[in-house]
């Protein structure tokens, strides 16, 4: 299988070395070409730019995930949801499989490396969680499977593990680590 991963930072792998990249462990795992097409800084409406240049009748499966940077840079929420369901319909266009990512949450060390002001850490959090049930609802409306990073991290954090942010914003090994595992899980 050649699966499209589009997306940002979070898609990249921000800050660690390939082979700690969730995108990577996944290839790895499952013996699939992974081509990933995470960019740092980049927005939905970045995203979906992209998408529209891209040759898709060339891979057999698509995962997206956005919104981040949008909502650090208070993008409006119909905005964000516009780029995104824009993309969810160029992929579906494919009858292949879609994934849907689900960004992970920001942590109060943020503000210290620059991404957010401290001020503002509970309120693009707020705007997270809100995104999250938005696109669980856009994977349920166009049968799309989720792969719930936000979830993932949650849960990895209540069993214990509590240093996987390298900056507040982006994961550490330990934290690509649990998305690759949710990865694994879900992306067959």
């Amino acid at each position: 299988m050649k699966l499209l991963c589009l997306g940002d930072s979070l898609t990249y792998g921000y800050d660690v070395a390939c082979e700690y990249r969730w995108t990577t462990r996944l290839a790895k795992e499952r013996g699939i070409s992974v081509c990933n097409e995470g960019l740092c800084g980049d927005t939905t409406g970045g995203m979906l730019y992209r998408a529209r240049r891209m040759k898709l009748d060339s891979f057999d499966a698509f995962f997206f995930m956005g919104g981040s940077n949008d909502i650090l840079m208070d993008i409006s929420p119909d905005r964000i949801r516009q780029n995104l369901e824009a993309v969810a319909c160029l992929f579906q266009r494919e009858k292949k499989a879609v994934y849907v990512g689900v960004p992970i949450l920001t942590k109060a060390e943020s503000a210290l490396f620059g991404w957010q002001g401290r001020h503002d850490v509970t309120r693009h959090n707020e705007a997270l969680r809100s995104h999250r049930q938005w696109l669980l609802q856009l994977a349920q409306q166009y049968h799309f499977t989720a792969v719930d990073f936000y979830g993932a991290m949650l849960q990895a954090e209540q069993e214990g593990q509590t240093n996987l942010y390298a900056d507040g914003v982006h994961p550490n090994e330990a934290g690509y680590a649990v998305m690759a595992r949710q990865a694994i899980q879900i992306i067959r």
